[in-house]
C-alpha cells in the first residue's frame, strides 16, 4: 500500500510539474513583477535656459478655459506614462478641465497644439504619447488616490501626451494632457530645486 501511494504521488508531482512547464492556464505561473523605474530618465533632452513664469507656468490658450476652479497644490504626488509603465512624481501640481470660451467651438486639435507649442517655446520636449493599459492603472490604483478628481485623464479612452522641460537647477516641469470631443485635462507637475 505505501509504495502504491509513493507512486501515486510521484506520477502526480510529475504530471504537475509537466502541465506548469507547458504552460497549462489551469495552473498559476509565479514571475516576477515588471520593475518600473522610480524617475523619469529626461538625460536624452537638452537643458531649458528658457525663463520660466510664476507656476502653474503655462496660461490657457486663447479662448480656452478650465471648465470649474483648477486644483492647485503646493506639494502632491501625479502619475505619468512612459514606455516603462506609470511612474510617480512629487511637487507643485496643477489640474484641470478645459473646455471653450462661450460662443465657441472647441477643437482638440486646437487645445494639443497650443499647448505643444507653449511647451516647446520653453525648452520642453514631448517624450510619451499614448494609451495606458487598464493592467497598469491596477497596478497602480491604490497609490493614485487622486484619481476621479478635478482634472482627471482618461488614460485607457484618450491618446496621453506627456511633455517635459529639463532644468539645471532639478526644477523640471512635467505636462500631460488628453482630450475628446468636447473637452480636455492637463495636469502640471514641477518638482522642487534641488538643495545646494
Amino acid at each position: 500500500m505505501l509504495n502504491k501511494t509513493i507512486v501515486m504521488a510521484a506520477l502526480l508531482a510529475s504530471s504537475f510539474c509537466a502541465q506548469v512547464q507547458a504552460g497549462n492556464p489551469s495552473f498559476p505561473r509565479h514571475t516576477l513583477a515588471k520593475a518600473v523605474p522610480d524617475s523619469i530618465d529626461l538625460t536624452k533632452i537638452p537643458y531649458s535656459e528658457k525663463e520660466l513664469t510664476a507656476f502653474p507656468i503655462f496660461d490657457p490658450p486663447a479662448d480656452i478655459v478650465p471648465l470649474n476652479k483648477p486644483l492647485i497644490r503646493d506639494f502632491d504626488r501625479l502619475f505619468f506614462p512612459t514606455k516603462q509603465g506609470m511612474i510617480p512624481l512629487e511637487g507643485k501640481v496643477y489640474k484641470a478641465f478645459m473646455t471653450r470660451v462661450t460662443g465657441k467651438e472647441w477643437s482638440l486639435p486646437f487645445f494639443e497644439k497650443s499647448y505643444r507649442d507653449l511647451i516647446i517655446a520653453a525648452g520642453g520636449a514631448l517624450i510619451y504619447q499614448g494609451k495606458v493599459a487598464a493592467t497598469e492603472l491596477e497596478r497602480i490604483k491604490d497609490e493614485a488616490t487622486y484619481f476621479g478628481e478635478e482634472g482627471s485623464i482618461d488614460y485607457t479612452d484618450t491618446v496621453v501626451k506627456v511633455y517635459a522641460i529639463r532644468r539645471k537647477e532639478g526644477d523640471h516641469v512635467f505636462v500631460q494632457f488628453s482630450g475628446y470631443s468636447a473637452g480636455g485635462s492637463i495636469q502640471i507637475l514641477q518638482l522642487p530645486k534641488k538643495e545646494k
